[in-house]
């Protein structure tokens, strides 16, 4: 069975309410869903968790804009014989699958966190219905949401293993000097825009992290009821910088760099010093 016959099959199935349901599984793989997302988990569930899941999402997404670079690979777009949906979610080229890398990476990091069945479960679930969703909608081949599923899962095996190792031993000097020179040294071996804008993300928000765990700490109230609303007043200034920044710099890699470095540092220490500020949350000294 030939891949053309694979999306054939799978879209022999479509039905106007299944297309809906598809592109919303789709959606939660679209790097609005993370910008929305990864925030709110750092304000309201655990700083620690939420930057981690940053920094491994975005190594992973870089990784996977360089190896589209690398290999090529056409997507299933204008095929004959191959409908497509929700094309607007898929520009550039096809393998790995960027859906499928980022939403392994996203679920894989979290299920092997969590070890609660049935979130383990529940990431399997997504990861699979997003896989399934960029097949049904035509616009990617089944080779590349298999390779994403592969590198995603390998990334975030890595982060949990590298945490458990030595990450949380190292100093405050030598994570400030690895949240600059990684994002660097990542830009040394690719730099187109799409690697520009993850780098910038990575680097703000990594240095971000670093800089206010030092000098703001902030504190998550006990209550999650607490939570809420700095939560999503945060999210709000975080979308509101992603907006500005977009209209007002040009539509160049560099700007997308600083853009995005702006994104990634207004998440991890701009908006938790307002919450701390603003007495909504407490500040602690000690660097987590």
């Amino acid at each position: 069975m030939t891949q053309i016959e694979i999306l054939q099959a799978i879209q022999s199935i479509a039905t106007p309410w299944l297309d809906k349901l598809m592109i919303g599984f789709s959606f939660v793989g679209d790097e609005e869903f993370y910008i929305a997302t990864v925030p709110l988990i750092y304000y309201a569930v655990n700083k620690r968790l939420g930057v981690r899941l940053a920094i491994v999402l975005a190594l992973s997404m870089f990784v996977n804009a360089w190896l589209k670079f690398l290999f090529q690979a056409p997507r299933p777009i204008g095929v004959e014989g191959v409908r497509n949906l929700y094309t607007s979610s898929a520009p550039g080229l096809s393998f790995p699958s960027g859906h499928s890398q980022g939403s392994a990476t996203y679920w894989g990091y979290l299920a092997a966190v969590s070890r609660k069945m049935w979130f383990v479960a529940l990431a399997g679930l997504l990861i699979l219905s997003i896989m399934f969703s960029r097949l049904y909608l035509g616009v990617h081949w089944p080779i590349d949401v298999l390779g994403g599923l592969v590198f995603g899962l390998l990334f975030a095996s890595a982060l949990v293993w590298a945490d458990a190792k030595f990450v949380a031993r190292l100093s405050h000097n030598l994570k400030l000097g690895l949240g600059l020179l990684v994002p660097l040294a990542l830009l040394a071996g690719y730099h187109e825009t799409d690697g520009m804008k993850l780098a910038g993300f990575l680097l703000g928000g990594w240095v971000g992290y670093v800089v206010e765990c030092k000098h703001v700490g902030m504190e998550l109230p006990k209550r999650w009821t607490q939570r809420i609303v700095p939560s999503l007043v945060g999210l709000g200034v975080v979308f509101a910088v992603r907006m500005v920044g977009k209209a007002a710099l040009p539509a160049t890699g560099y700007s997308d760099l600083l853009c995005y470095a702006l994104v990634g540092f207004t998440a991890t220490m701009l908006v938790p010093w307002l919450l701390v500020k603003l007495s909504w949350y407490k500040g602690k000294s000690h660097i987590q």
